[in-house]
């Protein structure tokens, strides 16, 4: 029996990852687990994977899951509204992905996700061809294909890794807004990418970026969208420092810079009567000491509003971030991370695209502060399960919705490979 398990885990590697199989045989055999003939048999029955072309160096496969149950209660204090109860199980990512070397400094990354939002974007994370560059002062990666702009950290933060389970009221309205404001700013987008370092300056690295004026934020089927509208286009540009530094000799690790975006057509929805741009810049600093970590971002906007008796007139909405962590070990238990985030937007009368009652959106809403706690327990480096709370205001609104009080429960698991 023993054998036996142990010829069909060999298989089951010989499937993924052929080169290795041989080697791995080999050893078996040398002790004594398998005969030589039940590891050629192995090899003989053995899926033989091998790249289209011979330059190809390697080929990652990739990929997790995550899911959580919501409850949550917003609760009307001031406007004709009812209050409303929603809960509910979903499955935010479900992402698998490629990475392949192809030699020559050249390399492909496909990760699709089959998660709850990922249908405007046909099912795709991230489509990237990338070409690394080396030439004297010129050290960076050029890519073309569809990835997420520089804008709002957390936003930026690999969607495994965020701290809290969901994204921030500011990360969603600056970076995220939704079809129904329509503001194509941030996000992800189809173009061409320039993440650069100098060279002489350890630590100091730098981003550009020339995109399509379309960006998943603000359309239901933005690579569609993006398509059809190839002649607006967006500019991004970056510059941050970070490095590590000795304190008490415990390593303390720092990360600051300023993202910077302009989408000459970045509004546009049926509110307006014709498109107008935006502008926005992010500056953000962390920290990272002994487990603790701290995260803070500042958001400033400025979009042209051609809704009815504006003409054009700028609305300039202004936001941040802020996020603790201490993640501590717990020995054969692994690891827990006690989170608090607070964030806080004003829209200057655009309104917010996110706040949901009964199923309806509403852009009234102008203000809103938000204040999350919660812990994530890490079983093991690939298994992380979380709980968190999050209390939110929302205030400046109209006769139908003025004021709102929101109380928001989630409880999640994450799997990665």
């Amino acid at each position: 029996m023993k054998k036996i398990i142990i010829s069909l885990l060999v298989a089951g590697a010989a499937i993924a990852a052929n080169a290795q199989d041989k080697a791995l045989l080999e050893t078996l055999v040398k002790k004594g687990m398998l005969t030589q003939q039940e590891a050629a048999q192995i090899a003989k029955d053995s899926v033989a994977v091998s790249p289209a072309t011979k330059s190809t160096k390697s080929i990652k496969i990739f990929g997790g899951a995550n899911g959580y149950y919501t409850w949550s209660r917003e609760s009307v204090k001031a406007g004709s509204e009812p209050s409303s109860q929603l809960s509910g199980f979903t499955l935010k990512h479900v992402k698998i992905g490629l990475d392949a070397d192809v030699g020559a400094g050249w390399s492909a990354k496909v990760v699709t996700d089959f998660g709850e939002n990922a249908k405007s974007r046909d099912y795709l994370d991230t489509v990237v061809l990338s070409k690394a560059i080396d030439y004297d002062y010129i050290n960076g990666t050029l890519q073309l294909g569809l990835r997420k702009v520089n804008m709002g950290y957390e936003q930026n933060t690999d969607d495994f890794e965020q701290l809290a389970i969901e994204t921030s009221v500011a990360t969603n309205f600056f970076t995220n807004s939704g079809s129904q404001l329509g503001k194509n700013f941030g996000s992800r987008t189809v173009g061409v990418f320039w993440d650069g370092n100098i060279a002489q300056v350890d630590g100091l690295y730098y981003g550009a970026a020339v995109t399509s004026g379309v960006a998943e934020s603000g359309n239901e089927d933005f690579l569609s969208a993006a398509k059809g509208d190839s002649s607006s286009l967006s500019f991004w540009a970056n510059l941050g420092y970070k490095n590590v530094a000795d304190v008490k000799g415990e390593t303390l690790s720092y990360d600051f810079g300023i993202n910077f975006g302009y989408a000459p057509q970045g509004m546009d929805n049926a509110f307006f009567s014709k498109k107008g741009s935006v502008w926005g810049i992010n500056p953000y600093a962390t920290i990272n000491w002994r487990g603790l970590t701290l995260i803070g971002e500042y958001f400033l906007q400025q979009a042209e509003d051609y809704s009815a008796g504006r003409d054009g007139v700028g609305r300039t909405p202004m936001g941040a971030n802020f996020t603790a962590a201490y993640k501590m070990d717990i020995g054969e238990w692994g690891a827990i991370e006690p989170v608090f985030r607070a964030s806080y937007v004003t829209t200057n009368g655009m309104g917010l695209a996110d706040v949901e009652f009964g199923g309806a959106t509403y852009r009234t809403i102008n203000q809103a502060m938000t204040f999350y706690g919660g812990v994530n327990w890490y079983a093991t480096s690939a298994v992380k399960t979380g709980l968190g709370y999050e209390f939110g205001y929302y205030d400046q609104g109209d006769a139908v919705i003025e004021r709102v009080f929101g109380n928001t429960v989630w409880a999640q698991v994450q799997v990665l490979f």
